[in-house]
């Protein structure tokens, strides 16, 4: 079983966009999912939701408000299990891509 350790970048806007994808023959864990608003005076939200490519969508998030000059975790305590195929998408509130969003990720083959 061999480990290989990932980071993922989006500037997230209100079009829904993949932030990463579980390669074939693989499993990942999602370490850490923060969101960080850019922005020095407005508010966003978010919305975050785990794909599985066999059944369907799982939200993890849902308009969670991201305070201007913050950061949230999405992933907190716990971590995002996904299978080979699964993805995890995010869709902001504002057009102006103030979110950031970075995730840490293990993927074992």
């Amino acid at each position: 079983m061999a480990e290989a350790f990932k980071n993922a970048y989006l500037d997230v806007t209100s079009s829904a966009q993949t932030l990463y994808t579980a390669p074939a023959s693989t499993s990942s864990i999602m370490i850490t999912l923060r969101i960080t608003n850019v922005d020095g005076a407005t508010d966003d939200t978010i919305t975050a939701d785990v794909v599985d490519s066999a059944s369907g969508n799982s939200r993890i998030a849902y308009t969670i408000s991201v305070p201007a000059d913050s950061t949230i975790e999405l992933a907190g305590t716990s971590k995002i299990i996904l299978e080979a195929g699964d993805y995890v998408q995010l869709t902001g509130g504002n057009a102006s891509g103030d979110l950031e969003a970075y995730a840490s990720i293990v993927e074992i083959t």
